[in-house]
C-alpha cells in the first residue's frame, strides 16, 4: 500500500468511526420513567395521581398538598440491560474488504439515585424538592469485536434538581409547578484503524465528552373526587441543552500524522430533550385493593438531527480539529401505557403489580447497532413494608421485554466515509429498586 493510499484510508476510517458512534448513541430512546423506588413495583401506573410519597413533587407537584407533615424518600434504582447484536459490520464497502460477521453484547449495569422531599408551608400551600434522573442511557460493546468501529461506549445522564410549590384551590382541586435545573453528561467513545480485518494493528481511540446545565419546568393538577378516587395530569417542558466538552484523538492514527498526536479540541453539540404529558387515575375499589393507570405522551420529534462540531480526527488526509458531523434522527412521538394495582395485605404490608407497553421513538429506517430500540412490554412487582409509624421501605422489580429489532439502516456517510450494518438485535432489561421513606410527623 503506497503512502498516499494509506493516508486516504486513515482519513476515511477515522471519520467513519466518529459518524457511527455519534449516530448510534442518539438512535435509541433514553427516557426513564421511574424516578423513585416505589413506582418500580407497579411500573409507574399511578404516575400523576397516586401521590402517596414525596416523589409526587417530580411526577405531579399538585400532589404535594396531600401531605400534612414533612416527608423524605431516598432510594436507588439498579438497571441491568441485555442487548445482543448479531450481523455484519462493513467499514467503507468500496475498499473491497468483505463485511465481517459478529456477535456483540452491549448491555451494561447502572445505578440511578433518587431523593424527594415535601413539606406543608400553610394549610393550602406546600413545597417539594427532588433530585432524580429522568433521562439516562449507557452501552458498552467493548473493544474485542468489529462493532468497536461503530461504538465502544455511549453514555448519557441527565440529573434533574427541581424545587416545586403546590396550592390547594378547593378541598378537591390542587395545582402545582416547579423549576427543573438539569445537568447533562454525554460521552461518546469509539475505535478506528486503517487496516480493517488485519490483526495486531493497534487501534486509535476517539473519546468525546460533553456537559451542560439547562432549565425547564414542570406543572400539574390534581382533582380528588373522594379520599379514595382522584385523577391527575402533569406536564414536563422541553429542555434545550447547549453542550460543550473535549474531543480527544489518541493512538496510532494520530501518531503517524505529520504533527504527531494525541490531539484534543473543544467540541460542541445541541440537544433538545422532549416535553411529555401524563394523565393518571387512582381508585381504591375496596379497603384492600386499589387500581391505577397512566398514559404518557412524549414529543420526541424535538430530535430531528444532531450536529457535532469541533471533533478531533483526520479528514481530507490531514489532522483536523474542527470536524462537523450531521446526523439525521427523525424521532417520532410516542405513547406509554400502564395499569397497576396495590393490595393492602395488612396495615403494614402492601403488594404491588403492574404491566405496561412502551413505544419506541426510533423509526425503522434509522435504527442502528448501538441500543437498537424497539417497542417493549413490561411486567412489574413490588412491596411496601411499614417498619414503624415513621419509617417505611419499598422494594421493586420489573422486567422489560424488548421486541427483536432489524438493523439495516442506510449507509452512514460523512464525507467519503461509509459504515454499513446489517443484522438484528434482541434486548431487554431487569430493574431493581430499593427505597426508604421517613414520615416526619
Amino acid at each position: 500500500m503506497n503512502y498516499f493510499k494509506q493516508r486516504r484510508l486513515i482519513a476515511l476510517l477515522s471519520t467513519a468511526g466518529l459518524l457511527g458512534l455519534s449516530s448510534s448513541v442518539f438512535a435509541s430512546a433514553f427516557q426513564l420513567w421511574e424516578q423513585d423506588g416505589a413506582t418500580v413495583g407497579n411500573y409507574h401506573a399511578g404516575y400523576a395521581a397516586e401521590a402517596d410519597n414525596a416523589s409526587t413533587a417530580f411526577y405531579n407537584p399538585a400532589g404535594i398538598t396531600r401531605f400534612q407533615n414533612q416527608q423524605i424518600t431516598m432510594g436507588a434504582i439498579a438497571v441491568m440491560t441485555n442487548m445482543k447484536y448479531e450481523g455484519t459490520v462493513d467499514v467503507n464497502p468500496f475498499l473491497g474488504v468483505p463485511p465481517q460477521s459478529t456477535t456483540a453484547q452491549g448491555g451494561n449495569f447502572a445505578v440511578l439515585p433518587a431523593l424527594h422531599y415535601v413539606t406543608p408551608l400553610t394549610d393550602k400551600l406546600g413545597f417539594g424538592f427532588s433530585i432524580d434522573v429522568p433521562f439516562g442511557l449507557k452501552t458498552n460493546y467493548g473493544d474485542t469485536t468489529i462493532v468497536r468501529y461503530a461504538t465502544t461506549q455511549a453514555a448519557i445522564t441527565v440529573i434533574d434538581f427541581s424545587p416545586s410549590l403546590a396550592y390547594r384551590i378547593t378541598d378537591k382541586f390542587s395545582l402545582g409547578a416547579g423549576l427543573d435545573i438539569q445537568r447533562m453528561f454525554l460521552e461518546l467513545d469509539e475505535a478506528a484503524t486503517p487496516f480493517v480485518g488485519v490483526e495486531d494493528f493497534p487501534d486509535t481511540y476517539s473519546t468525546n465528552k460533553f456537559n451542560d446545565t439547562a432549565y425547564g419546568y414542570h406543572a400539574g393538577i390534581l382533582y380528588e373526587f373522594t379520599p379514595d378516587a382522584r385523577i391527575g395530569a402533569s406536564y414536563h417542558s422541553q429542555v434545550v441543552h447547549h453542550l460543550t466538552g473535549t474531543s480527544q484523538f489518541t493512538g496510532e492514527l494520530a501518531n503517524i500524522s505529520e504533527v504527531g498526536g494525541p490531539y484534543s479540541s473543544h467540541a460542541t453539540t445541541n440537544m433538545t430533550l422532549p416535553p411529555y404529558t401524563a394523565l393518571s387515575g387512582f381508585y381504591k375499589v375496596h379497603p384492600q385493593w386499589a387500581v391505577m393507570a397512566s398514559a404518557i405522551y412524549t414529543q420526541w420529534d424535538t430530535i430531528r438531527t444532531i450536529t457535532l462540531n469541533g471533533l478531533s480526527g483526520m479528514q481530507d488526509f490531514v489532522v483536523d480539529k474542527n470536524i462537523q458531523v450531521v446526523l439525521p434522527q427523525y424521532f417520532k412521538n410516542t405513547w406509554n401505557f400502564t395499569v397497576g394495582t396495590d393490595f393492602y395485605a395488612t396495615d403494614k404490608v402492601t403488594l404491588r403489580g403492574g404491566v405496561g407497553y412502551d413505544q419506541t421513538p426510533v423509526q425503522n429506517a434509522y435504527r442502528t447497532v448501538a441500543l437498537p430500540d424497539n417497542n417493549r412490554y413490561v411486567l412489574a412487582l413490588g412491596t411496601h413494608m411499614q417498619a414503624t409509624k415513621a419509617i417505611g421501605f419499598d422494594l421493586g422489580w420489573m422486567h422489560v421485554f424488548g421486541k427483536q429489532a432489524v438493523i439495516n439502516p442506510p449507509l452512514q456517510i460523512a464525507g467519503d466515509d461509509q459504515v454499513a450494518t446489517n443484522g438484528h438485535a434482541n434486548g431487554g432489561a431487569d430493574v431493581f429498586s430499593g427505597q426508604v421513606t421517613w414520615d416526619m410527623a
